[in-house]
């Protein structure tokens, strides 16, 4: 009876060794995590702890459009920007607590760009979960908790085998392969996460500088519903972010990077989201909403169709700008300017008083 049970217990430990190592093979031969602008932004996050005091949050169009190191010479800060593709509300609520478990933050700017926080559920965009977790620290409780509110317990298979989705193409696998037994997962090497022939290249702390002019216009992406400008999904994670900063005492900002002239003119009820996210504002004390889309200096930010990469993403020319502002917007608020003699209140003031070179590209197109 005892030989027998070590003989099933031997069989059974043999299982489970030969499926890890299956596992391990298949994940070194068919996953491509080197060429990840998530792994070595997160690979920096986990170097950096316990130097970050201003941190930067969102999806695309926070890593494309803030600097941090423009941002640390100006302001004298020690900034990270943690933005992710697609990052939705609970992914920035996930990386804000990884982020604060290593770092005493002092401020959080939480880009908002609208279509995030209008999905209904974060299973809607599974891969936006991927990015993060398939990175994240394997002792972080972060990563298994966004997991399963992401996709519930079917969703752990994929931290057995992330080739479900991260494999790689049939052709580029043995250079893949090449990379990974050589410097590939060198945070330093930035070779691995630079495009030269889509214009793209990682910079460093979280952000990516993009090249590139739009090419097919400024259509929209959605159109705003009045009645419910955000969802419940992204109203629920825009509370447990502000809450939790709250409760550190951390200072939390509400921004949204600027988008072309000629998006706004084609997105219907955009000023529905503008009114709710300062109506969310004004019902938490010293919480603030900067939407740069309604910025008062055109003259200032001077951004040009040429200054974005497509139809409502800044390129690396337009970050640079923006970065800039948003700098000097910071300082000016620090010294007591009012939020209304930087940013308009209404689309409509915008787009009739200082419009980018944008709107005649739109309104011709709309004829």
């Amino acid at each position: 009876m005892k030989h027998s049970f070590l003989q099933k217990a031997a069989a059974a430990a043999l299982f489970v060794l030969l499926t890890a190592a299956l596992l391990a093979a298949a994940d070194f031969l068919l996953v491509d995590d080197v060429h990840s602008y998530s792994r070595v932004m997160l690979q920096e996050l986990y170097q950096d702890a316990g130097n970050i005091d201003t941190l930067f949050l969102g999806s695309s169009h926070c890593y494309r459009s803030v600097d941090p190191a423009a941002v640390d010479a100006a302001l004298g800060t020690h900034s990270f920007n943690a933005g992710s593709s697609q990052q939705l509300p609970d992914g920035s609520y996930y990386m804000l607590r990884e982020a604060a478990a290593q770092n005493d933050l002092k401020t959080v700017y939480l880009e908002m760009f609208y279509t995030g926080y209008n999905e209904s559920a974060s299973s809607n965009v599974p891969l936006a979960c991927y990015l993060l977790v398939d990175h994240m620290n394997a002792l972080s409780p972060n990563r298994y908790e966004y997991l399963l509110e992401m996709g519930g317990l079917a969703a752990f298979a994929d931290l057995l085998l992330p080739a479900r989705h991260g494999i790689a193409s049939l052709s580029g696998m043995p250079a893949l392969w090449q990379a990974k037994l050589a410097d590939g997962y060198t945070t330093d090497s930035y070779r691995y996460v630079t495009y030269e022939d889509s214009g793209e290249a990682y910079r460093g702390r979280g952000f990516v500088y993009t090249a590139g002019i739009p090419q097919d216009g400024f259509a929209t992406l959605l159109n705003v519903d009045p009645d419910a400008p955000l969802s419940d999904f992204g109203w629920e994670y825009l509370n447990k972010i502000t809450d939790f900063c709250q409760e550190n005492g951390i200072q939390l900002v509400l921004f949204t990077a600027p988008l072309p002239s000629g998006y706004l003119y084609n997105t219907q009820n955009y000023q529905a989201y503008v009114d709710a996210l300062q109506d969310f504002c004004t019902a938490h004390a010293g919480l603030e909403y900067w939407d740069f889309s309604l910025y008062r200096l055109q003259c200032d930010l001077n951004l040009k169709i040429e200054d974005f990469s497509d139809a409502h993403h800044l390129n690396g020319a337009g970050a640079e700008k923006f970065t800039a502002i948003l700098c000097q917007t910071i300082q000016e608020r620090a010294a007591g300017k009012a939020v209304d003699e930087i940013f308009y209140p209404t689309v409509e003031e915008k787009l009739t008083l200082t419009p980018d070179d944008s709107i005649l590209m739109a309104k011709i197109q709309s004829q």
